[in-house]
This record gives structure tokens, C-alpha cells and sequence, in this order.
């Protein structure tokens, strides 16, 4: 049966390759021959992956009945607000854009950026190192519009979008729908045809309250009720089977607890070192503490610990370049959280109950994720997908060449090209005593192992007995008729069989 399986999915593969053009220039070329079609890309800040049962929520049912359920959304590390937004639309790992925190330092300029600094904010400077899909489409003749997302208020490169809002938490979500309309009511040729939402709420209330509690629930509900009136108004305009909807998170989320925090300062002198961010994961700057001495201070400190000088960081973090990646990193396990004295007196539980921020692989880290539009078949279902081939995806639905990024299109080009609902494979596998569960579409596959969820591409084989091999940076797997191999960084290496 599983060879069986490993054929079909091989010849559908070789189909896939057979009909696709030589380069994303050449896509684009040719979709150019067509209308342009509208992209709609919604955030629903701190939505989880599992988030999809949490209430009644016909608005995202109706969704993924119409399009294409995808099991979770692989963040970038860190999975924090605006690093995470910036990469869904520039296609780039943090460590590459160069937002690499919500509070960040640039050792160049000698200032920090914050998200309550309203003038950092709007300031390209910071967004420099990527380049948005807004401004991907506006310099090709792409009318763009955002109502909200982080970036999106700075000229970067040059550009904004044609049509832009101020962030403002308070504008109301019917308000945001009603642009929303407005816009899709313009003219042809003032009309844009991509267009940003962004819906803070059932973040707000994620940290407040803790995941998947009753306020966080309420605020979902809320929000769908407003998808529901996007989704009907697009409907009665005639425009909704025309329309693309990408529907994410830039992350999950995950309960903490008062009494798990690490206090830094038990071990490190912090008026000799800088640090930028804080949270799950801190970076930390060497000031009058060389890197090793901040090291040698901090490794194997504390067991729900761990840290890296910047060039140790995980590979597959893939947070290594840019000038603004700490000189040291300190990670906590889920759930745990990394302050110091000062900042904790006279704080209590109460003012927190959820967060992110931890490795983007941990399954309570991935976000939510559900695609329809006029190339997607309904009742399709894909593994997790990673968060940084969204720019690709949205680029080839726009008809634009894409800007050098780090995405990659192949994972979608089975969905975009089927006449079927495509689905997924499962196999399990028992990796000398640990359990490995690989779900496997036709060009990506996520590996769940423990409690991570890993992505990995398609590549060609060179082992007869694995003809099934896929890879990403810092992770391999390759399965066969009867046995398998998997490698996670230098934590996790085996020889598999099938499970029973």
C-alpha cells in the first residue's frame, strides 16, 4: 500500500514538473494574459493553529470548505509580531530582513526600535533589509492597499503602498471591513489588487487570559463575524470566486506561569551587557562583557536554559546575518520566560497568561492557515506550511516577479495546478523508540516528532531504498516501502521502520 502511495504521488510530481513554465518571470508573463485577480491577506494576530474548533466560527468554516485547510503555519524565528509579519510578505527569515525582535538594536545607527516608538515605526530604515510584497507590485504597476500590518506605515525602498493607514488599535473591525469593501469597489484602474487586513484582538486576549480560554474564544467569534460580512460582500458584489483569500497568524501561542521565569541577572552582570529583547528568547549584546565571558556565565546556568553565541545559533533558526542578530542568544523551554529583578517587582500572574516568542517548530508556536481563491480546490488539505513561501505564492497570484527572498513557490504548484482536491498521505514511523508521524504532499512534507512540526521541501533521491527524501536547513528525512531516516540538527538522528 505505501508503495502504491510513493507511486502515485511521483507520478503526480512528474506531471506537475512537465507543466510548469521554466521560471517565475515567465509565470508571471503569462497570468499577465488574464485579469488580475485580488489578493486578500488577513492576519488574525495570535490565532493558533488549533484555533479552527475553539468556537463557532462559520465565516472560517465556510473557508476551508471552499478552499484549502492547511494543517498549521511555520513561523520564522522569533515568533514575535513584527518579525513574523515582515517575513509572510518579504519571503525572508528575520536574521535576513533584518527585524529580528518587537525591540531591536542597530549597532550602525546606535538606536533601538520599539513598537511604541510611533517615529521608529514608520521609519524604512528598519524594514530595509526585505522588501514587501506592497512594494514588489507597486514598482511592476500593482495598485496595493493595507489596512494595517507591520511595515507598512514606512516608505521602504522609496515606496509605500498606493493606500496605507496609521496603525490604530481602536479603529473598529467594522470600520476595516468597510474600507476593505470600498476599495474592492473602485475602478479597474484605481482598484488594488492587493490588499492587507490585520485583527489584533484574539492576540490581546491570548496573553491576558492564556490560550484557548473563553475571552480568547469570544474574540475569535467576534472577529468571524466580520469575515462573514467581508465574505458576503464580496459575494454579493459578484467578486468573491474571483478573489484569492489568504487567511494566517504570525504565531501561536502558549500558557505561562509566575513561577517559571529565569531571572537573568542571577547570573549575568547586566550593566556590562546590552539586551535588545527579552521574553522567551533574550539577545544580548557584549558592551564591557566579552561574547565568551557572557557564554561561560550563562550555559548550563539554568536547566530550562540555553545559550549561543551568534554564530552557534541552530542553523536552522536561520538567524545568523544581519548586523542586527544579537552577539549572544538565550533561549527559554516552552513555557518559560527569561526577565530580571528590576522588571518583575511588584508584577503578578494576573498580567500574563500566554505568550510566544519560542522556536517556531514547537507546535504551539505554529499559526493558523487556510487558502481559497479561483486555482484552489475546495476540500483540499496540505501539511503545515512554512510562513516564508507566502511571498512567492502571492507574487505568482499577482503575476509579479518576485524580489530575492527565501521562499519557495513548489509546495503550492500542486494545489494551484489540480482539477481535484489534493490531499494528503500519512505515515508513522517508529524511529529507535521515538515516534515520527510524516505527512507527506506532493512537493512538502511536515515531520511531527515529540512536540514539533517541522517542514521540509521535496528533493530528488539518491537512495533506492528511501525514494520518498525530503530536506530543509538543519533537517533530512527519507522514507521507503518498509524504513525511513530523519535527522533534526544535532538533537535527533535515527534509523526508522514502520510503526505497527
Amino acid at each position: 500500500m505505501m508503495l502504491q502511495r510513493i507511486a502515485l504521488t511521483l507520478m503526480l510530481v512528474g506531471l506537475l514538473a512537465a507543466c510548469q513554465p521554466a521560471n517565475d518571470a515567465e509565470m508571471a508573463t503569462d497570468a499577465t494574459t488574464d485579469e488580475r485577480k485580488t489578493v486578500i491577506l488577513i492576519s488574525i494576530d495570535g490565532f493558533r493553529y488549533d484555533y479552527f474548533d475553539l468556537g463557532d466560527t462559520p465565516a472560517l468554516q465556510r473557508l476551508v470548505d471552499g478552499g484549502v485547510r492547511v494543517d498549521s503555519l511555520h513561523h520564522a524565528f522569533p515568533t514575535k509580531t513584527f518579525p513574523t509579519h515582515y517575513t509572510v510578505v518579504t519571503g525572508k527569515h528575520p536574521g535576513h530582513h533584518g527585524l529580528v525582535a518587537n525591540s531591536m538594536w542597530d549597532p550602525d545607527r546606535d538606536a533601538r526600535f520599539s513598537l511604541g516608538n510611533r517615529e521608529a515605526v514608520g521609519d524604512g530604515f528598519w524594514y530595509e533589509g526585505g522588501e514587501p510584497i506592497w512594494v514588489t507590485a507597486e514598482n511592476q504597476g500593482v495598485t496595493t492597499a493595507t489596512y494595517f500590518w507591520p511595515g507598512s506605515e514606512a516608505r521602504i525602498r522609496g515606496v509605500r503602498p498606493t493606500y496605507w493607514k496609521p496603525y490604530d488599535g481602536d479603529v473598529p473591525h467594522e470600520e476595516r471591513i468597510e474600507q476593505v469593501l470600498d476599495w474592492v469597489d473602485m475602478p479597474e484602474d484605481e482598484r488594488p489588487a492587493l490588499i492587507t487586513l490585520y485583527f489584533s484582538t484574539v492576540d490581546s486576549a491570548g496573553h491576558r487570559y492564556g490560550p484557548r480560554e473563553e475571552p480568547v474564544q469570544a474574540a475569535l467569534e467576534e472577529i468571524d463575524g466580520q469575515l462573514a460580512a467581508l465574505l458576503d460582500g464580496l459575494e454579493a458584489r459578484g467578486k468573491l470566486d474571483d478573489t484569492y483569500i489568504l487567511l494566517a497568524s504570525d504565531h501561536g501561542m502558549s500558557r505561562v506561569d509566575f513561577e517559571r521565569y529565569i531571572m537573568l541577572d542571577d547570573y549575568l552582570d547586566l550593566s556590562r551587557v546590552r539586551v535588545s529583547d527579552w521574553g522567551p528568547a533574550t539577545q544580548i549584546w557584549a558592551t564591557d562583557m566579552p561574547v565568551e565571558e557572557i557564554v561561560a556565565s550563562l550555559e548550563g546556568a539554568h536547566p530550562n536554559m540555553r545559550v549561543w553565541a551568534k554564530e552557534d545559533i541552530p542553523p536552522r533558526y536561520q538567524f545568523d546575518n544581519h548586523r542586527r542578530v544579537p552577539d549572544v542568544l538565550a533561549e527559554a523551554d516552552l513555557g518559560w520566560m527569561i526577565s530580571n529583578k528590576p522588571y518583575m517587582a511588584g508584577r503578578s500572574q494576573f498580567q500574563l497568561y500566554g505568550t510566544h516568542g519560542w522556536d517556531p517548530a514547537l507546535a504551539e508556536m505554529h499559526g493558523g492557515f487556510v487558502m481559497q481563491g479561483p486555482d484552489f480546490v475546495a476540500g483540499s488539505q496540505s501539511p503545515a506550511i512554512r510562513s516564508v513561501d507566502l511571498y512567492e505564492l502571492m507574487a505568482h497570484l499577482l503575476a509579479i516577479e518576485p524580489s530575492e527572498n527565501d521562499g519557495n513557490l513548489a509546495p503550492f504548484m500542486p494545489y494551484l495546478t489540480a482539477t481535484e482536491p489534493v490531499v494528503y498521505s500519512t505515515f508513522n514511523f517508529d524511529c529507535e523508540g521515538s515516534p515520527v508521524e510524516a505527512r507527506v504532499a506532493p512537493m512538502h512534507m511536515a515531520l511531527h516528532w515529540e512536540n514539533e512540526i517541522h517542514v521540509l521541501d521535496r528533493v530528488e533521491s539518491t537512495n533506492p531504498d528511501h525514494p520518498e527524501q525530503f530536506q530543509a536547513v538543519g533537517l533530512e528525512f527519507g522514507f521507503g516501502d518498509d524504513s525511513a531516516s530523519v535527522a533534526i540538527d544535532d538533537r535527533f538522528e535515527a534509523d526508522c521502520v514502520v510503526a505497527n
